[in-house]
């Protein structure tokens, strides 16, 4: 039976009060998780979009920069790519930077890199097998104003997930970039979740299907509940990462990683 999104959102609120009581953690125990998730989500959130690169071959390209045979060039662009926009996210995310919409271009212009012409401007485009219809380019801007006010701060009253995650869902709806958008709303997540204190997170390609109708539901009805509840599975899942390293430190000898499911 699926866990309701109000009970999923106190455990993961409790989980997170573990976390913050147990750092800060060995750095070289930190160092080795956020590894492990940038290669995740490089291969995630491309396999989202349809790269076909496996999660070991994403692994080979970023940590050693070999080639895949039979793999495009685009392919090992959008996974390194991701890699450097994430480098420029985490800048951010350690400064005291307002969130602006120089912020997400630039992460999209990293994410884009090698891959779209930087002048290709903002034209009308439309979201392959959506029925949400983006706005007119011509709107965009004042769209983006409105988006940095908006999320510029959390309120105090708002869970950190549904911050997180009504972010993605404007950013995406939006749609202010020729490509790379739903990259940048992805990396724009772990931005907002990063900034208050919660591990990173990365929606699985193995759930794509469900990703992204929560997501079109989340914008073309006034139904978030059910793309919330796809982000705040994949900050537990993260979370769980976290808990077993901590659990490892006070109890060594417990088995080194979890599967995941």
């Amino acid at each position: 039976m699926l866990e309701s999104l109000d009970v999923l959102l106190q455990r993961v609120t409790m989980q997170q009060e573990q976390i913050t009581k147990a750092r800060p953690l060995p750095q070289a125990t930190l160092r080795s998780l956020l590894d492990d998730f940038l290669i995740r989500f490089a291969h995630d959130t491309t396999a989202l979009e349809g790269n076909t690169l496996t999660l070991h071959e994403t692994q080979v390209v970023l940590e050693h920069g070999i080639t895949i045979g039979g793999k495009t060039l685009r392919e090992h662009l959008e996974v390194t790519n991701i890699a450097t926009a994430w480098r420029a996210l985490d800048q951010w995310v350690r400064s005291s930077d307002p969130l602006t919409e120089t912020v997400i271009t630039n992460l999209n212009r990293l994410t884009m890199q090698g891959i779209l012409e930087d002048d290709a401007g903002r034209v009308p485009v439309f979201i392959r097998g959506s029925r949400h219809v983006p706005p007119n380019p011509l709107r965009v801007s004042d769209s983006m104003t409105d988006f940095v006010t908006k999320f510029a701060r959390r309120p105090d009253s708002l869970h950190p997930i549904i911050f997180a995650a009504q972010a993605h869902i404007r950013l995406a709806a939006i749609h202010p970039f020729v490509d790379g958008n739903g990259r940048v709303a992805r990396l724009l997540v772990n931005g907002c979740l990063l900034r208050d204190g919660y591990p990173p997170a990365s929606y699985p390609a193995t759930s794509r299907a469900e990703y992204l109708t929560t997501l079109e539901a989340a914008q073309i009805t006034p139904d978030i509940d059910s793309f919330v509840h796809v982000t705040a599975e994949a900050v537990d899942w993260m979370q769980q990462r976290y808990l077993l390293a901590i659990r490892q430190i006070v109890e060594p000898g417990l088995p080194h990683s979890r599967p995941r499911i």
